[in-house]
């Protein structure tokens, strides 16, 4: 309230901020007859009018006034930046909305396609079993001999190539294609080789004496699988999983078993020459009198193999392994190795 009596008092003292007095005079001269003589007289009449100049507020009405424009384009234009913002996070929200509705019909198309296939894959599965249960029927093949040429094996090897070639990735169905030639007792008669198995879910599956050259079982699961006397030269085991399997007096030439689990796994007597062991895990695995001629084993896991009598192993060969120190080897070749004698220790 002081500094408001303040500053009206300085403003007081200057004209132009209003506070003041502002005076008008005006003069008038007025001729007037002199009723004494009858002469004509000047008279000067002099008004002076007080009134506030207001030349301060003057220029604050004028400001006002300018100032209306800019004011009214201030307030348009921050209603139009929150017209321009809430139309962009309309358009964000619709363009959301549109593409989580896209990728939810793009989901619901993918499982419809899924679920279509799984159901294609069903039909071709069953309808295999159909048609070959038919001709076990017809032809007795699993009593026929399929050295005598017949040419119904021919059509179930067919059957079964085609019908594979259709499961593609389904590893569960083409176990059990592969189980239902077992169970007929087709799997050591018809000529497998060049399946594509890969994937194919195989567990505890009885393949003795399967002829699988050049197969392809990458990725496939043969835990405890039984692949006696089985044919699988040429046959591609990369990355599969064949822990405690048996595969004694297998043919495996130049078979391919790179990062493949072989853990425990009985392969005494395998046909071993050339075959492709390269970063295989064979830990506890059972080499005995296994015939490794030319076999890789570079970055291959040896820690508690049994190689005691294997065939044609080498020095070089066994060095390239991890582990290969602790695995079991005749007296004769610790020696080469470098190793004291088994009683020494």
């Amino acid at each position: 309230m002081l500094a408001t009596v303040v500053i009206i008092y300085i403003l007081y003292q200057f004209n132009w901020s209003g506070f003041g007095e502002d005076s008008n005079k005006s003069v008038t001269i007025k001729e007037v007859i002199n009723p004494k003589d009858g002469k004509f007289i000047k008279l000067t009449e002099t008004t002076e009018y007080f009134q506030s100049g207001k030349t301060f507020w003057d220029w604050l009405g004028l400001a006002g006034t300018l100032a209306i424009p800019i004011v009214l384009f201030q307030f348009e234009r921050r209603e139009q930046k929150r017209a321009d913002n809430q139309a962009e996070a309309e358009k964000q929200r619709v363009e959301k909305q549109a593409e989580a509705e896209k990728q939810k019909a793009e989901k619901e198309a993918e499982l419809e396609k899924a679920i279509a296939d799984n159901n294609l894959r069903e039909e071709a599965l069953e309808a295999y079993i159909n048609r070959m249960s038919e001709l076990l029927l017809e032809k007795n093949l699993n009593v026929s001999d399929p050295s005598r040429g017949d040419t119904a094996f021919d059509v179930a090897r067919a059957r079964t190539l085609s019908v594979l070639r259709r499961l593609d990735k389904d590893g569960e169905r083409k176990g059990s294609v592969i189980q239902f030639l077992i169970d007929t007792e087709l799997i050591s008669k018809l000529n497998l080789s060049d399946t594509n198995l890969d994937g194919a879910i195989l567990t505890n599956a009885d393949l003795s004496d399967a002829k699988l050259i050049r197969a392809k079982l990458t990725s496939a699961k043969l835990t405890n699988a039984i692949l006696t006397n089985a044919h699988l030269d040429d046959a591609i085991f990369d990355d599969a999983n064949i822990n405690s399997a048996t595969l004694d007096n297998a043919s495996l030439t130049r078979a391919s078993f790179m990062h493949t689990n072989l853990i425990q796994a009985q392969i005494s007597h395998g046909q071993l020459m050339y075959a492709n062991f390269a970063g295989a895990n064979l830990a506890d695995a059972n080499l005995i009198r296994a015939n490794l001629a030319g076999a890789n084993l570079a970055g291959a896991n040896l820690d508690g193999a049994n190689l005691q009598r294997a065939e044609n192993i080498s020095i070089d060969q066994i060095k390239s392994a991890n582990n290969w120190e602790k695995a079991k080897y005749d007296e004769d070749f610790r020696t080469k190795l470098g190793f004291p004698p088994e009683d020494a220790k």
